[in-house]
């Protein structure tokens, strides 16, 4: 018998490809101090039979303090003890209500955190401003980039959805920076408008929460501040994902993050940009009426066996970003790499970035025009006029990157304070190698694209998916990462859809969803 996954693991890791993507550890932890204090060369694993090794050398260190509840080792679902002080020191540490730890990821937080708004009664509800329908269907507005898990939420929960759409970028054109690409040809998502909030409040009944999603997956950060004053006179709790800014609160130099500015829950993965292990996150509350249903749904939305694994993790990374923040030593040497790579990185020709240097001395607190209100400079998204597909297999095979993941016509790559200089320049010099290449790789791709439109040798039609347009989605529509809905299932396809769809599939994306079609 074989061990595939350690197996494929094993000659993945042989290869030593340089993690631009979560989790936020970057390998570096493990390689540079479990194996640092162990006294192990990692320069010396470089052959698939050593990494085999390693894995399972790593594995069965992990397994001998991987324990369960036990009477001194408390538990995460009624904590007494050592849990219990951890999770009240994070709500000292972020200055909230409670703040609970998650093994399941942010998808069980915001499972949790939808759920504890359905259950709000009538009552509650009538105290609002807000008429209650002869229906008494329950709505919650949500944003159109939300994670996958908001919509499941709100099926589980019965919850009519109310969207909100954000306008896209307008991205500048390569070669012409006073001239917009436009819209189509970006699909990243601009911020939440307070004034569009009102507006559909005013417009719905029955309205038990609104969810965003600050920073998105590109970075953008909506204001979260002025969202929560629309909402306090209705009396209606404001819900954040902001599963991409575990990092906020712990670096001044940056936007805020929507723990200190009044969302009532917010939900952090910080396995995405802290040194954290994959699939852990935390749930912030800072409303004590819906405190006791957020621990009522956790409690059915986590495993029962949480890890102690994770736990530990997760209170090692916020600690010790904590003491980071609090030693003096801080994240100025990290933010000042990051600053003089955005600046040599504007000078290139084929390869631009979203939010240049220029425009993030000025982007917080910008109007209700503006593309965003706050922009997180730790998010490297870049834009190319070849797909995005193309470029992330560039950095790939030039470079040994590999970039979180690829959109039409642009990359994310995810930093974080574990990136040192050697790493961002890395990235900046194979940037420069390939804006050189890039031209000529741009003549390719239109090549193939016009002998594929010639020969008529596509992999799907544009007929059979206008014909889409109209007709009830059988199936959720989207593309993972990052996740969130073009269609959901139920819902009436437009023709904006379809048009997006057709982008996303001539940029070579695998849109989940579309079997058949």
């Amino acid at each position: 018998m074989r061990k595939y996954i350690c197996e494929g693991l094993a000659t993945y890791l042989a290869k030593e490809y340089r993690p631009w993507h979560m989790p936020g550890h970057k390998r570096k932890n493990f390689g540079d101090e479990l194996l640092g204090e162990a006294d192990i060369d990692m320069a010396a694993f470089s052959s698939l039979n050593d990494w085999e090794l390693t894995i399972d050398t790593g594995i069965q260190l992990v397994q001998s303090f991987d324990v369960t509840e036990l009477p001194e080792t408390d538990d995460l679902h009624h904590p007494e003890d050592m849990i219990q002080k951890s999770q009240m020191q994070l709500s000292e540490i972020y200055g909230t209500l409670a703040s609970y730890y998650m093994v399941n990821g942010s998808t069980g937080g915001i499972l949790a955190a939808i759920g504890a708004v359905a259950s709000i009664d009538k009552k509650t509800m009538l105290d609002s401003k807000l008429a209650i329908s002869d229906t008494g269907k329950k709505r919650i507005i949500i944003a159109r980039n939300c994670h996958k898990s908001v919509f499941n939420a709100c099926e589980i929960f019965g919850l009519e959805p109310v969207y909100i759409e954000p306008e896209y970028l307008k991205l500048k054109e390569i070669g012409n920076e006073k001239k917009d690409i436009g819209t189509n040809n970006s699909y990243i998502y601009g911020d939440i408008k307070p004034l569009v909030i009102k507006e559909l409040l005013e417009a719905n009944q029955d309205v038990v929460a609104v969810v965003i999603t600050s920073p998105t997956y590109e970075g953008v950060i909506s204001d979260v501040e002025g969202i929560k004053k629309i909402l306090e006179p209705y009396n209606i709790p404001l819900i954040v994902d902001e599963a991409h800014g575990a990092h906020l609160p712990f670096i001044d130099e940056l936007p805020k993050s929507a723990v200190s500015l009044g969302a009532d829950i917010v939900v952090q993965s910080l396995h995405k940009t802290l040194p954290s292990l994959t699939q852990t996150a935390i749930l912030h509350v800072n409303n004590g009426e819906l405190d006791g249903k957020v621990r009522k749904y956790l409690s059915m939305f986590m495993s029962s066996s949480p890890s102690y694994v994770m736990l530990c993790s997760m209170e090692r990374a916020v600690v010790n970003s904590w003491e980071r923040k609090t030693s003096g030593h801080g994240y100025r040497e990290y933010l000042n790499n990051l600053k003089a790579f955005r600046e040599k990185v504007s000078n290139l020709q084929n390869i631009k970035l979203v939010g240049a240097t220029k425009d993030l001395d000025q982007c917080e607190g910008k109007s209700e025009t503006d593309n965003f209100f706050a922009y997180d400079e730790t998010r490297i998204v870049l834009y190319s006029k070849i797909t995005g597909e193309s470029l992330a297999k560039m950095l790939r095979d030039l470079g040994e990157i590999e970039v979180e993941m690829s959109g039409t016509n642009y990359v994310v790559l995810i930093s974080t304070y574990k990136d040192n200089f050697k790493d961002i320049d890395r990235l900046r010099i194979v940037l420069s190698v390939i804006d050189e290449k890039i031209a000529w790789a741009d003549m390719l791709e239109e090549e193939r694209q016009r002998k594929s439109e010639s020969s008529g040798d596509n992999s799907f039609s544009r007929k059979d998916l206008d014909k889409l347009v109209g007709t009830v989605a059988e199936n959720n529509i989207y593309v993972y990462p990052p996740g969130s809905y073009i269609v959901t299932a139920g819902e009436v396809i437009s023709q904006s859809a379809v048009d997006k769809i057709k982008e996303l599939k001539e940029s070579e994306k695998n849109i989940v969803g579309l079997e058949g079609v």
